[in-house]
């Protein structure tokens, strides 16, 4: 079996692996750069929960490249962008929630690139408008980026606010789903936009459509109804 091949099945077992996330210290031993094309491949297995997983790994894998050379690190912040491009004639699911996933684990690549992210739910900016994601199920990447962006780092998300009390009032339940759960950590920043979107989470309360949600390394079953009373507790 070739080098790469090997890798692949490594980056599989411990994705699929039952002693998840503990089974990431085998990726420890293979150097990082080697790593990110396995996990590409990973974005697209089958299986939703391995999927998500290759988004975890990104946000290990990708610190220890930044400390050993922070340009290949950046390097692959410009493939992921390239990949939501839609020149480059792929569906790029897994690249927006992967983007966030980083820049929440890095924070020198947040304060570089978070302004791309929030780019791609902004169809309002006609000087960023050309990144906007049309495609519902990847827009929904988006948020979900920005909302594990928030949670550590809700400063930066500051600049997608609007654009995610936008989506708050989204046709799609998902999409609003994910956004209560992007401006929860952000509202202490919000100022004198909180009273407006106090009134729109109000309303979601209420709302018992389901969603899966993917957070703290674990998949489960959650309501628009649950996030939104999560982000009125964080009214400051």
């Amino acid at each position: 079996m070739g080098k790469l091949r090997e890798i692949r099945k490594i980056v599989l077992e411990v994705l699929a692996g039952d002693d998840w996330p503990q089974g990431l210290t085998a990726l420890e031993a293979i150097p990082p750069k080697q790593l990110i094309g396995p996990l590409f491949a990973c974005l697209l297995e089958p299986d939703q929960l391995v999927r998500w997983r290759a988004v975890t790994a990104f946000g290990v894998v990708v610190p220890r490249l930044y400390r050993e050379k922070p340009e290949d690190a950046r390097q692959l912040i410009r493939q992921l962008m390239w990949r939501l491009n839609e020149e480059s004639g792929n569906i790029a699911w897994g690249i927006p929630e992967a983007f966030g996933e980083i820049l929440a684990n890095q924070p020198d690549l947040a304060k570089e690139f978070h302004r791309v992210l929030a780019s791609y739910i902004n169809e309002r900016d006609c000087k960023t408008g050309d990144n906007y994601l049309e495609l519902c199920p990847l827009r929904c990447g988006a948020y979900w980026g920005l909302a594990r962006l928030a949670q550590d780092r809700p400063d930066l998300t500051m600049t997608a606010f609007d654009d995610l009390v936008l989506a708050l009032a989204g046709e799609d339940p998902e999409s609003r789903a994910l956004a209560a759960w992007a401006v929860g950590p952000m509202l202490k920043y919000a100022h004198a936009r909180v009273k407006a979107v106090r009134g729109v989470l109000d309303a979601l309360a209420g709302d018992e459509s389901a969603v899966e949600l993917y957070r703290d390394g674990k998949l489960g079953r959650t309501t628009v109804a649950a996030l939104a009373r999560e982000a009125l507790e964080k009214i400051p």
